[in-house]
């Protein structure tokens, strides 16, 4: 096996591997009367876009008191100070504060229910979403890319194919049937790449789709139309 295979094999198996056992401590924090996005997240020194991507927020500013939310890293619970408006000509810190939301950035890989979505799961972080649909359904590539990564029988996650697109970001489609292209194939947009199935540790037919930008996991959600 050429030795840039045999790099890329490792990277990959590290990838998934991190996506299986990766699972970051954290607390629940209940929004007090106040309390903001942005103040909770800077008490604890928490990113933004990680908190609003791991608890689905798109809107921050839609939080209500009584809510909860994860706060990965945290160690412990903190008190936030309430939100005071800044004085006339003041800067205020908190409208920079804003989340990102690329809508359209990536396809949908294959209509269907989504019956599992990104976030804790069981206390687990789980780092994607799971469309069900029925075994053998085409699974389209989300954007164009070329395919880094294409096994099967990596522990859990079945038949699985990894493709590396621009702005140094990686989709993930795994529990397939069948594999549709090579390791280091190129492939556009839309183009049929697996299929449906219920392979690796599945119980139903379903296609589990990650996102991911560098190592940094990321919500699939905030980057779909």
């Amino acid at each position: 096996m050429p030795i840039s295979r045999v790099i890329t094999f490792l990277a990959a198996f590290l990838f998934i591997a991190f996506l299986i056992y990766g699972c970051a401590p954290g607390v629940y924090h209940k929004v007090n009367k106040g309390e903001t996005f942005w103040r909770i997240c800077k008490t604890y020194g928490a990113d933004m876009q990680e908190v609003a991507e791991l608890n689905d927020i798109k809107d921050p500013t839609a939080i209500k008191a009584g809510s909860k939310f994860f706060i990965p890293g945290a160690s412990r619970l903190r008190k936030v100070k309430p939100f005071v408006p800044p004085s006339p000509g003041a800067k205020d810190e908190e409208a920079e504060g804003a989340i990102v939301v690329e809508s359209g950035r990536f396809d949908w890989p294959l209509k269907g229910e989504m019956i599992s979505p990104y976030g804790l799961r069981n206390g687990v972080k789980h780092g994607g979403i799971d469309i069900k649909a029925k075994e053998g359904t085409p699974v389209l590539a989300a954007d164009s890319g070329e395919a880094i990564y294409v096994e099967s029988g990596m522990r859990g996650y079945g038949k699985i194919i990894i493709l590396k697109h621009k702005d140094d970001f990686f989709t993930v489609y795994a529990h397939n049937s069948e594999n549709l292209v090579k390791h280091g194939e190129k492939v556009e947009r839309g183009a049929r790449i697996a299929a449906v199935g219920r392979s690796g540790n599945a119980t139903t037919a379903h296609l589990h789709f990650e996102v991911r930008q560098g190592k940094a996991v990321r919500n699939p959600l905030f980057f779909l139309p």
